[in-house]
């Protein structure tokens, strides 16, 4: 079987020479092209497989559509850009009717207005089980955009939002057992909120040393932002920001109170590193877009991606995210 973290180094690897029209190539959220003086292309592409990224009995075409379209916004976010249009390619299985069509374009209508983008183009196709491809195409200003790469040891790691919700809603509908605070986790699964606004506002005002979208994994994607540089992170895993459902749910589906906060991705939060004296600059972005914004600890020197308890000691933890082939 592949594993997906080789495949993606040998990609990397075999792909590494580009253009030099290519300001930022294979690695991070999106790809950033040169078309401006003093403007970027950003270029991004996201899958929806069903029963890998998503069960179609769980979800109505046209929630699928929006969240399809909203889960490929969020990497422009994460790089301080604004998306600008997309293409959809899909593949319809024997199972699918006209009515399921017109649900997915509705969905894909509602993302475009939501997201202020338009749709260009695409591809149609048969296939075994159904899948949506969306490609999304937005621009950022040379100067303030943020990669994956480039946090330091001693910068603090922030976290948007809460974590945990979506993995926590997925449960909740495969159990078919729901009860009336669920459905915020459930929504947060269906219809995820991209955090545009403080991707762009965290940018133009040069915060940010390193950010990523939490699509994987807390850990997982803390990795993606340490690892490949050779640093490491310290985090306390009771300043984790959780919301009351999840709180009040989370022992109904795992032994873990943070397991899936850690884990379980799709929250489509921010997560980034700042330096310790843009501390006040970071509250201040947090009030002015009433988005909550939690210092969950700080990037270190060395590898790994540690996560410790009030008394700094180390937690182990068996799962970091979401990894393809496994």
């Amino acid at each position: 079987m592949i594993d997906e973290l080789s495949a993606l180094r040998l990609i990397k690897e075999r792909f590494k020479n580009v253009s030099e029209s290519v300001s930022l190539g294979i690695g991070d959220d999106a790809a950033a092209i040169k078309i401006h003086p003093e403007k970027l292309l950003l270029a991004t592409t996201d899958s929806q497989v069903e029963d890998i990224h998503f069960i179609k009995e769980l979800i109505s075409a046209k929630d699928l559509g929006r969240k399809s379209v909203a889960v490929s916004v969020s990497d422009i976010g994460a790089m301080g850009g604004v998306s600008k249009f997309f293409l959809v390619t899909v593949g319809f299985s024997k199972e699918e009717d006209q009515e399921f069509l017109e649900g997915l374009m509705t969905g894909f209508q509602l993302g475009e207005e939501e997201f202020e983008l338009e749709l260009i183009g695409g591809n149609l196709s048969a296939s075994r089980e159904l899948f949506i491809d969306v490609t999304v195409l937005g621009e950022v200003e040379s100067h303030i955009m943020v990669k994956r790469t480039g946090a330091r040891a001693g910068d603090v790691i922030y976290l948007s939002g809460t974590v945990g919700d979506s993995a926590l809603g997925l449960k909740v509908l495969k159990s078919g057992k729901k009860n009336e605070k669920d459905p915020f986790l459930i929504s947060r699964h269906i219809s995820p909120q991209p955090r545009l606004a403080l991707g762009r506002e965290l940018a133009e005002r040069k915060l940010v040393t390193s950010m990523i979208d939490v699509s994987d994994g807390l850990i997982l994607d803390l990795e993606r932002i340490t690892g490949e540089q050779g640093l490491g992170a310290e985090i306390n895993v009771e300043k984790i920001p959780i919301s009351p459902y999840y709180k009040d749910r989370i022992f109904d589906f795992a032994s873990e109170p943070y397991e899936l906060a850690l884990s379980g991705g799709e929250d489509y939060e921010l997560l980034f590193t700042s330096p310790k004296e843009k501390t006040r600059e970071v509250e201040e972005i947090s009030d002015l877009l009433s988005i909550k914004i939690t210092e969950i600890g700080y990037v270190t020197s060395k590898l790994p991606v540690r996560v410790l308890d009030s008394d700094g000691r180390e937690i182990k933890t068996h799962k970091r995210g979401f990894i393809h082939f496994r």
